[in-house]
């Protein structure tokens, strides 16, 4: 996988893409090439991995991911496994828009593939909202994960009245986005939503499944996803390149 932090100078501190191994080191039975990274791997067995703050580079991963799974073969579920905390930072600053969030949700609803949603940490604010919008039935929690949901917000922002205005607006429309989305998975009246989150709104992982935000605690009898033989893989990978080397020898003593 790609990100967008390979553009600039050092690493981007929110980039979800970290090549796990550059060379590795040569054996006996080792390829001469690098082996995948770890996001490669990962999405070789249908598992989108969100697990920081919702940026822009996020998105385009996320999104990405899903597309490339639906396309891949519709006919699989694809897991979104989250630890993140929303549009904000540890500190509760907004480091990214929560149209970021809603580009993944319609996503998620455009995808023909069933999306199983796993809160493998924490799931705050946009990411909570997420979490809820899974296949009915398949969204699931660590035991000690934690679930939290608030309300959106904008930085401080200064300036012409008319500027500020029109952010005004553009919050008021996002609430309204993100309330009903979650009133979508949980099922609950938007009223009620609505007035549950005029403070951020803290659950457990038992909690969270009574609200609605989600459905089960997740156990290691859970399949969590289709495991793939990699020696076989391997093995196959091993006699394609050596029938193409063949063919290429072959038309190399043709040619003499």
């Amino acid at each position: 996988m790609w990100s967008a932090s390979g553009a600039t100078e050092g690493p981007s501190k929110y980039s979800m893409s970290v090549s796990m191994y550059r060379g590795g080191a040569r054996g006996f039975g080792r390829p001469r090439t690098a082996p995948p990274d770890l996001p490669s791997l990962l999405l070789d067995a249908r598992i989108c991995y969100l697990g920081m703050p919702i940026v822009p580079a996020v998105t385009e991963l996320i999104v990405a991911q899903l597309m490339w799974l639906d396309y891949d073969n519709p006919s699989k579920p694809l897991y979104l496994y989250i630890n993140s905390s929303g549009t904000q930072n540890e500190k509760n600053e907004t480091v990214g828009s929560e149209t970021e969030a809603y580009a993944i949700a319609d996503t998620i609803a455009y995808c023909k593939s069933k999306v199983y949603t796993v809160n493998c940490g924490m799931a705050y604010g946009q990411a909570a909202m997420l979490l809820s919008l899974g296949a009915k039935g398949f969204r699931a929690l660590q035991p000690n994960a934690s679930t939290k949901l608030y309300l959106p917000k904008v930085n401080k922002s200064s300036g012409a009245v008319i500027d500020m205005w029109i952010k005004a607006k553009e919050l008021d429309a996002n609430t309204d986005y993100y309330i009903e989305l979650v009133a979508k998975g949980t099922g609950k009246p938007k009223e009620e939503i609505a007035k549950d989150i005029q403070r951020p709104k803290y659950f457990q992982s038992e909690e969270a499944i009574a609200y609605g935000l989600a459905d089960k605690i997740i156990t290691p009898q859970d399949t969590a996803f289709e495991k793939r033989n990699y020696d076989e893989l391997l093995a196959q990978s091993k006699a394609m390149r050596s029938r193409a080397a063949a063919g290429l020898q072959a038309g190399a003593s043709g040619a003499r």
